[in-house]
């Protein structure tokens, strides 16, 4: 007999009260995208769950998403529940129905995390790298660096950045690198599927020319979103695919050749010196949300939305968090009109320079801070709202 059966192990009834007792606590994690899907979801829900918190995954929708994020959901240790994603009114509909103690929005617009907190009267926690529309209706705000907290308004709480704790989870072994031959590249196509074919086609080109020059050895970091199937035609276009774990591989990089986005604060986590690079050649890639996605999704909207990119790209600050978060170039960026040999010369300049790879890694260990457990910190925090 269990205790939802309304009985205790003696045989004693047990009344509502009771029950709310002994049951574990549910947590709903609100969260769409890849990012922060693998990179905050997956080292806090571990977290809560060796408290003996149940979790509970609710998907959104999300414009940039890659199409497996479920399947990536269901894999994820300490995750009891997914749902979604669904439209805006399935998903309030299964929000609505989902009780619990506290929601945790991880991704995705707050006006889903505020309206299951004010329906079930629960506290909403949120955690975000900035400034979200409604955020200052949260019972608690989190971030990961003082810098992004800044732009966030007043009361932010600086827990450090999740994504080092994911890290931290991934085994050691296997790793894309064999004994000896020279140099390691590690190069970052992307999470979503449209990106990471305009990568393999332009690094086809420029890792040939890289590897003539130099001896040194390169592998793809694959995005656990990747499907399966794409590791052959990576292996056929010469570029070494890797789908094991991301801290394995970085573990003996010299250097990182990667867009933007979280994967730059992994790399900031383990110091290892790296090259943004946006080629123009993968604008059309791009997708856009709400009314511009559509817009330019009109014919003729292609050649149109390539203008406003290169227009925004010329008024850009920085791509990189690192760079952000420091408000200088640790991270070299190069955006614009660049052929895959310009980004071979790029390449090739950084890693015969011992001193601009020592420096960088320098300034990135000055960057990080030293937090040692950002999920155990952000949890002790919402377990105190409830």
């Amino acid at each position: 007999m269990s205790f939802d059966d309304g009985l205790d192990r003696g045989g004693r009834f047990l009344g509502r009260e009771d029950i709310e007792a002994v049951r574990s606590p549910i947590a709903v994690f609100l969260a769409n995208g890849p990012g922060e899907l693998w990179g905050w979801c997956r080292p806090l829900a571990r977290e809560m769950s060796l408290r003996g918190w149940k979790v509970h995954l609710h998907l959104l929708r999300c414009p940039f998403a890659t199409g497996r994020e479920r399947d990536v959901a269901l894999s994820l240790e300490g995750v009891d529940v997914v749902t979604g994603p669904s439209d805006p009114m399935g998903s309030f509909g299964k929000l609505f129905k989902d009780r619990c103690d506290v929601a945790v929005q991880l991704g995705g617009d707050l006006m889903f995390g505020r309206a299951m907190a004010a329906f079930h009267r629960i506290p909403l926690a949120c955690y975000s790298y900035g400034y979200k529309k409604g955020l200052d209706r949260c019972d608690l705000k989190a971030t990961a660096f003082d810098g992004m907290a800044r732009s966030m308004g007043k009361s932010v709480q600086v827990v450090g950045d999740l994504v080092s704790d994911g890290l931290r989870m991934d085994p050691e072994v296997p790793t894309p690198w064999r004994e000896g031959r020279g140099k390691r590249v590690l190069l970052f196509p992307g999470s979503r599927p449209w990106i990471r074919d305009a990568a393999r086609n332009y690094l086809s080109e420029m890792v040939p020319s890289l590897i003539d020059r130099m001896n040194l050895q390169v592998a793809s970091m694959l995005s656990p979103f990747s499907r399966p199937e794409e590791v052959e035609s990576w292996r056929n276009a010469g570029l070494n695919p890797f789908m094991g774990a991301t801290g394995a591989a970085l573990a003996d990089a010299d250097l990182a050749v990667t867009q933007p986005g979280t994967n730059t604060l992994e790399l900031l986590d383990r110091t290892v010196p790296s090259i943004v690079a946006i080629p123009f050649d993968f604008l059309g890639s791009i997708p856009l949300s709400g009314v511009k996605g559509w817009f330019f999704s009109l014919p003729g909207g292609a050649s149109l939305k390539e203008k406003v990119l290169r227009r925004a790209a010329r008024k850009r600050g920085f791509v990189a968090w690192p760079n952000r978060l420091a408000e200088e170039e640790i991270m070299p960026e190069l955006v614009g009109d660049i052929s895959p040999a310009q980004l071979a010369d790029a390449v090739t300049n950084i890693l015969t320079d011992e001193v601009k790879l020592r420096k960088q890694r320098v300034l990135l260990e000055k960057l990080r801070g030293e937090v040692e457990s950002p999920s155990s910190v952000f949890c002790d925090l919402i377990e105190r709202l409830v």
